[in-house]
């Protein structure tokens, strides 16, 4: 099975916001320095990555004390909550011309662009998955453009130097599309 297709894909409604950058910059520097206000989605990140490595132990702590183990989830999700909050203010409101349909997987990402990239050109991806607020900033390197009959181009993006607890997070955010829209259609039979 070729790479591109080894991950699951969604047409997803994300708030996407992104920049050219140099090869230097994308093998070298952190993405989420050339994006204002990106302290609050590495925080978040943060949070989810402390979530996943603390699964475990929640799963061993309700076995040995379901009142611990029932309290501790309660604090946890004291924290989402605010760290959702948090995103929230970093939310653009409609309409805006960051809020785009795109073809999101694990490894990559498709939108529509008013410019032009060239194949192998770099950019920096500020992603807000709606309506959850979860984000990430992260690079990417075009692998197509195409001129579409709409006037925009057609962009193809594989994410580079992507981060394990990036891709998880991608991969929830896929899960959650895939759910609700089963949940939709099973809502329309």
């Amino acid at each position: 099975m070729s790479e591109r297709r080894s991950f699951f894909r969604i047409d997803e409604t994300i708030a996407l916001e992104f920049k050219k950058v140099d090869e230097l910059a994308a093998n070298k520097s952190e993405p989420e320095a050339l994006f204002s206000n990106a302290n609050s989605l590495k925080l978040y990140s943060e949070l989810k990555k402390i979530d996943a490595e603390n699964a475990q132990f929640m799963f061993q702590i309700k076995e040995l004390s379901r009142p611990l183990a029932e309290y501790l989830h309660n604090l946890n999700r004291k924290i989402e909550l605010l760290g959702q909050q948090l995103m929230a203010d970093q939310k653009p409101q409609p309409p805006s011309k960051t809020i785009k349909q795109v073809n999101l997987s694990e490894g990559g990402i498709a939108f529509g662009s008013s410019g032009e990239l060239k194949v192998d050109d770099y950019i920096a991806l500020r992603i807000v998955f709606l309506p959850s607020n979860a984000g990430l900033i992260l690079f990417a390197k075009i692998i197509r453009c195409d001129s579409s009959n709409t006037g925009e181009f057609q962009v193809a993006a594989k994410f580079h130097r992507i981060t394990e607890i990036q891709q998880q997070l991608i991969g929830q955010q896929i899960m959650r599309a895939q759910m609700a829209e089963k949940r939709r259609l099973q809502g329309n039979a």
